[in-house]
């Protein structure tokens, strides 16, 4: 048994890269800048209680998954200045939507101690801007990432930054 520490649980985005005529998703660690970044499920419930019940019965009916996000303005952090664009541009609608895939560093898939293949989620959510510059110190912006899509279960190469 060993305990699981924070940095073994990373997330990355993907951003919109042109190169030329062609457009591609490229996936950056969601790292330096952040100082939070909790995930939270959001169960939704079906509760009731039958006559001949002494105690309501619960059942998990649905997900509604957000992740609160604080970061600091780091001008080169690609996933940074995608907040800040979303932040100051006050975009809306599709413009707002980003993919995020959650893995499991702990989780190698693979064969070998040097496998850079890991457990992964995939999901893309909308970033809705909260705050900016609270504080007196580094310019901080703060929102919450909520859910757009079903999760895709699959793994993540961190070497090659692709999702299977």
């Amino acid at each position: 048994m060993s305990l699981i520490m924070r940095y073994q649980w990373a997330a990355y985005m993907g951003i919109m890269s042109t190169s030329g005529q062609q457009t591609t998703e490229v996936f950056n660690l969601i790292g330096d800048g952040f100082t939070s970044f909790p995930e939270a499920k959001n169960a939704k419930e079906y509760t009731r209680k039958y006559i001949n019940d002494k105690t309501e019965r619960s059942d998990v009916i649905g997900y509604a998954p957000s992740i609160a996000y604080t970061c600091d303005t780091i001008s080169d952090d690609p996933v940074v200045q995608e907040i800040v664009k979303i932040h100051e541009g006050e975009l809306v609608g599709n413009d707002t939507h980003r993919t995020v895939i959650s893995v499991n560093l702990w989780e190698p898939v693979g064969s070998g101690s040097s496998s850079t293949s890991y457990k992964a989620y995939k999901r893309t959510y909308s970033i809705i801007p909260g705050s900016k510059g609270d504080g007196t110190d580094a310019l901080t912006y703060s929102g919450t990432m909520k859910a757009v899509s079903d999760i895709i279960e699959g793994t993540f190469d961190t070497s090659t930054k692709t999702f299977t």
